[in-house]
Order: C-alpha cells, then structure tokens, then sequence
C-alpha cells in the first residue's frame, strides 16, 4: 500500500471511529417507530434514575403469621419486579420477621424466680429465696421498665420477707418502701401474711426519708422507680434509701442497676451502653412505629424508620378481626393512603399502587417504559469497538509501510559460505 493510500485509510477509518462515539446514546421507546418520540422522552430515557429499580419497605406491624407470610410474598415479589426492589437483606427481615422474644424470656425466667422464692419461704429457706428474688429482678433490669415494674415490686416484696426471716430488720424495711415505691397502692392481705411481715410493711409506709440525689452516668432516657425522670447523663432528686434505675432508649439496650441513696452521699448510677446490632435497630423502630396512638407519631415514627432503612416507600400490613388490612406509605403526597383489605390470593395487586409513573408518548398518549439503551448503542461497547478500530487501523498501517532493507545480488546460489576460508 502507498503512503497516499495508507494515509486516506487512516482518515476514513478515524471519520468512522468519530461518528460512533459522537452518536448519541438513547433508549429505543416501545412506539411505533414512525412517530417520532418527544424529546422529553429520550431525555428522560437517558436519565439512570429513570430505570432505577425503587426500593420499598414491607413491614409487619402485628406479629402475626398470616400477616407474616403475606409480607414474605411481598418480598419475593419484589426481588423479581421489574421497576420496584425490596430494601436491603437484613433490614427486610427485621421488617416482617417474627419479633425477637427477648423480654418475654427475661420475664418469664423472673416469673420462674418468683415462684420459687415463695416455696422457699414456705419451707422457710430465706436465704434461698432472697437468692431467688434477687436474680429475678436483675433478669428485669434488662426489660422496659413499665413491663417489668410489677413483677419487679413482686420480687421486692419477696426479698423483704426472707430479710425479715433472715432477723435482717432494716433490710427488710428498705426492701419494703421500694416494694411502695414500685406500687404505692400496694396493701398486704392478712390471709396470705403473716403479721409480723404487715405491721413491719405499714411501719415501712409510715417513714418520711429526707431528700438526696441520684447521679446517673450513661446515655439514655432515665427511669427511677418506674418513673420516667429525664435524659442521661445527669443528677435527679431522689429519697433517702434503696431506688432502681433504668436506662432505655431507641438504639441502644435497656439497662437497670439498684442504688442506695444516703444523708452524705448521693446514689451511683453507672450504667454502660448497650449497643445494638442494625437488625436490633430496625425492630426498634418497627415496634415504636406500630406503638404510635395518633397520626402524627405514626408520621414521625415511620418517616424515622424509612430513614434508617433508606426507602422512600413502604407497605404497612396488619390483621383485625381475622381479615389482613394494608396500606401504604410515601414520604411525599399523599403520605399514608387509606387503609384497604387485601385482595384475596392476589398481593401483587398492592404493588400497582407504588410503580413509578412512566413517560408519554404526546403523539399517541401510550405509556412508554423509560428502558435502558441497546448494547449496542452503550458507551462502553461503543468505546470499545472504537478502540480496536484505532488498534487495527494503526498496526495496519505501519504494517503496510514496512519493508526489508535492500540486499546485494549474489550469483553464486550453490551454498554459502559458513566463513573465512571454506569453499564449497
């Protein structure tokens, strides 16, 4: 090839390589192809958030399995559809998963203490059973305390009495104006105690302590007695004598501790963080979410939890009267739509209320799905095709331009000389 020819080749193959990456990359929309599409439309199509698949939250607001199942179709459903996704693994199954019986163990294992406290002061092992009632309350400072605060004031009441057994007198006076602290409406029945236990309970009633001060160390709201008393960390007024304090709050473990407070010294609450794992989190937020009474703490609890989970949408389900209701949530108008029942068999049905809308066709009023462009027409193959074109085009010309330098004309063909001085 002549350097004039190799030269016009490398233009013409570099005019080819100029016009496909100068095309324009676009989606192909499902109209009919000789009605021009708007030019909205191809920009919509070439916007990446127009194909975006949307994550939406499905979450189980009753515990319930009917409802559970339900949910669990919803998910797969989701994992499949075209335009809308389920939201990240763990936090959809902290969604719709039964809810972890934590507390309902630790008040059953205080219920358990319980029971055995009182046959041990039956067969009068009050040292055993002020180990019992001991252990009991300390599984409920691991508990929300509004749950555990009877219980809790059960076991007091039972510590009292083995201190009483014990001849242990002023403990069991303390243990006794807790017991009241817990429940001040508490009365004891003279048919199931003894009379030493009543008089020395109402003598508990009848004291006056003066006044000191807890000082609590830690994060959380702060709970005295069963009472909520404001954010740690901090210093709160408190009576003369024995006090339980806990800590809760929505993203770390509930934690209690028991403190004496004294004349000279006030009580030491130091309770440790406890830190929760994401899946600890989001059922927190779905239990506090399926708490709220009114609807502006149901607004302010689901638009927590959508932003925790990272959605934008969200469909709620929950059973009444043996029917499963749902409804859904986003966080722009309308908000949460009307509460509707189920289709019978048909969950998918739910989903058709969430697809993004889609682009018009002005000319023909059809929906058009915003759709990725072709493989052909994406950057990336069209980079690619355009560089082994440059490659070829360059190693073709060279390749053309290359010839062996000239050698002189030998006449001699009969062999060659292998060196100084050998002939043939």
């Amino acid at each position: 090839m002549s350097p004039g020819m190799a030269s016009r080749t490398l233009i013409l193959c570099w005019s080819c390589v100029l016009g496909v990456l100068g095309a324009p990359v676009r989606a192909e929309p499902r109209v009919d192809p000789v009605l021009p599409a708007p030019a909205a439309l191809a920009e919509t199509a070439r916007d990446p958030a127009a194909i975006a698949r949307q994550p939406v939250a499905v979450i189980d607001l009753t515990n319930d399995p009917a409802v559970r199942e339900v949910a669990y179709k919803l998910l797969e459903l989701l994992a499949s559809h075209a335009e809308l996704a389920p939201p990240g693994v763990s936090d959809g199954a902290a969604l719709v998963d039964k809810l972890p019986p934590d507390d309902e163990l630790r008040i059953a294992d205080a219920r358990r203490k319980l029971l055995s406290a009182a046959k041990d002061l039956a067969q009068r092992s009050f040292r055993e059973a002020a180990i019992d009632a001991v252990e009991g309350q300390e599984a409920l400072w691991r508990v929300a305390p509004r749950a555990a605060l009877t219980l809790y004031a059960d076991l007091e009441l039972a510590l009292g009495q083995s201190r009483l057994g014990e001849q242990k007198d002023a403990e069991a006076r303390e243990a006794f104006a807790l017991t009241l602290r817990l429940d001040p409406a508490r009365t004891l029945d003279d048919r199931r105690y003894v009379p030493e236990v009543i008089q020395t309970f109402e003598a508990a009633r009848a004291v006056q302590p003066g006044l000191g001060k807890i000082v609590v160390r830690g994060t959380g709201q702060v709970w005295m007695d069963g009472d909520e008393v404001g954010a740690a960390p901090g210093e709160f007024p408190a009576l003369i004598g024995r006090h339980v304090v806990w800590l809760t709050g929505m993203l770390r473990e509930t934690a209690g501790k028991e403190v004496v407070v004294t004349a000279n010294r006030p009580g030491d609450a130091t309770i440790l963080d406890g830190p929760l794992t994401r899946p600890q989190k989001v059922v927190r937020y779905r239990v506090a979410f399926a708490e709220a009474q009114d609807r502006a703490k149901r607004l302010d609890a689901m638009t927590a939890l959508a932003g925790f989970v990272n959605v934008h949408d969200a469909i709620l389900l929950f059973a009444v009267n043996g029917k499963i209701l749902w409804q859904a949530w986003r966080d722009r108008g309308p908000g949460f739509s009307e509460v509707r029942e189920l289709p019978r068999n048909r969950p998918g049905e739910i989903l058709k209320s969430l697809v993004p809308p889609h682009p018009v066709d002005l000319a023909t009023g059809v929906r058009v799905p915003a759709l990725p462009p072709p493989w052909y027409r994406r950057r990336t193959v069209q980079l690619g095709v355009a560089a082994s074109v440059v490659a070829a085009v360059v190693g073709g010309y060279f390749w053309a331009r290359y010839h062996e330098p000239d050698r002189p004309w030998n006449s001699n063909i009969t062999g060659f000389r292998s060196g100084p001085g050998q002939g043939p």
